[in-house]
């Protein structure tokens, strides 16, 4: 089954890679702006936007699912972006299959396991206690998430999971079971003892703890020529947080 994709632009070819719970839709305001000089790519990964729903469900078959946009839709030599669980699949497939990307730039993510992850876990648990079928609009089901999440973004990022059915009542738009199920097979690295040895940007949120000094050692171990930046004022969602500085990151970087 094909990838739902968005493009952007005319140019040499950029792919972005969104993250857990997130979709293509999240990414156009900066694929509008690298638009502007390259042609760009934004799928939504299976079992998240409008991509098929799927019970098969880890790192590998969605590296799988990518190379095999890339070979559908002929692109050769991008520059692969991936952000969260996007920044591990762009790492998959770089190590798996190195001559089909040009270079990788990693956002607030880093080559190693992450299983128990507190935060995301515990994400899962509350969108999975609610209640969509007794709402009757989106404020209702902000107001049910308020006393659980305070962080707005976050609550927003849960909102734009949800949709209204045929019937007329809320439903998830991602396949928030499987998910649930099968998050521990996309925190487990399926990455071989190989190195990337083209260019590599890891970027990192200043207030996030994704990426550590201790990970250092394992993205250079993997990339052993990657510039590390960190954008002091940004947590995990370094792209809106810090859209421009971001911006100004990943263009330069592409562009040299």
């Amino acid at each position: 089954m094909d990838l739902f994709y968005r493009v952007f632009g005319n140019g040499s070819p950029v792919i972005i890679l969104h993250g857990l719970l997130g979709m293509s839709d999240n990414w156009i305001s900066i694929a509008k702006k690298i638009a502007e000089k390259h042609t760009v790519f934004l799928p939504d990964l299976r079992n998240h936007g409008n991509s098929f729903h799927s019970e098969d469900f880890d790192l590998e078959v969605l590296t799988d699912d990518i190379i095999e946009l890339v070979h559908n839709l002929k692109i050769e030599n991008a520059v692969i972006i991936g952000h969260s669980l996007g920044g591990r699949i762009a790492i998959s497939a770089v190590l798996k299959y190195p001559d089909l990307f040009s270079k990788i730039i990693v956002v607030d993510i880093a080559p190693r396991r992450y299983t128990g992850n507190r935060s995301i876990s515990g994400l899962l648990h509350i969108m999975n206690r609610i209640d969509l079928d007794t709402k009757k609009n989106i404020s209702e089901i902000d107001e049910a998430m308020k006393p659980l999440i305070s962080d707005i973004r976050i609550r927003q990022l849960v909102l734009k999971n949800v949709i209204k059915n045929d019937e007329g009542f809320y439903e998830w738009k991602s396949n928030l079971l499987v998910i649930t199920e099968k998050i521990e097979a996309l925190m487990t690295p399926v990455f071989d003892e190989v190195q990337y040895k083209k260019p590599a940007l890891f970027i990192k949120g200043g207030k996030s703890d994704f990426i550590t000094r201790d990970d250092y050692a394992i993205i250079y171990r993997y990339f052993p020529y990657a510039e590390i930046e960190i954008i002091q004022n940004a947590g995990h969602w370094v792209h809106t947080d810090e859209p421009q500085l971001f911006l100004e990151k990943v263009m330069l970087f592409i562009r040299n």
